[in-house]
């Protein structure tokens, strides 16, 4: 337990209680290790009494952080400000709303705000692909990428091209793997075609 010394920080905290006790049962705070006495008498309070108790240096009030779950929260903040800062790198290197939508479910509209909120523009009209032989690169550079998350794979793939935009390596790579694909039919059924 971390012991709470500021006083004004303690009258809040005890106000809390009391409002805690007013509003609910006292049962969570029971269980605490107070007894039913002291919770009355905390309840009938006012701010004036609170203030004076809350003053006492001989009236131990703590905070306890339980280990596991700061280490959750923690984690999930971490994971938080990860997608927030790759929403701002996908907006400012030109994805369209349409990936926005998809690898982050965002809107059309917020889309354009937040794109506009941060300065970054974003040429309309279909991207211009590179040369074929870029593409080629590009697709190479696509698989060997090692990543099951879509964001992050196209992260690090702009990181290697960053003169193209996102919209444009996902134009790339959309054209490749279509191709791709229809390759393998073609395969496929020259494959059950020959006896």
């Amino acid at each position: 337990m971390l012991p709470v010394h500021d006083v004004p920080l303690r009258v809040a905290l005890l106000s809390h209680l009391a409002w805690r006790l007013r509003e609910r049962s006292a049962g969570e705070l029971n269980a605490a290790g107070l007894d039913r006495g002291q919770l009355a008498r905390l309840k009938q309070f006012s701010t004036v009494d609170l203030g004076r108790l809350a003053a006492r240096r001989d009236l131990v009030i703590g905070v306890r952080l339980e280990p596991a779950s700061l280490r959750a929260a923690l984690r999930a903040m971490a994971r938080d400000d990860d997608a927030c800062a790759l929403e701002s790198y996908f907006l400012r290197n030109g994805a369209s709303w349409q990936m926005m939508k998809a690898l982050f479910k965002i809107r059309r509209k917020l889309t354009l705000e937040r794109r506009h909120e941060i300065g970054a523009w974003r040429p309309s009209g279909r991207n211009r692909l590179p040369d074929f032989k870029t593409r080629e690169r590009i697709f190479r550079l696509w698989l060997a990428i090692e990543e099951p998350d879509p964001r992050r794979r196209y992260y690090h793939l702009h990181q290697r091209i960053p003169y193209l935009s996102i919209a444009a390596l996902e134009a790339v790579i959309r054209e490749c793997e279509s191709e791709a694909a229809r390759r393998a039919r073609s395969f496929a059924h020259a494959q059950e075609s020959d006896p």
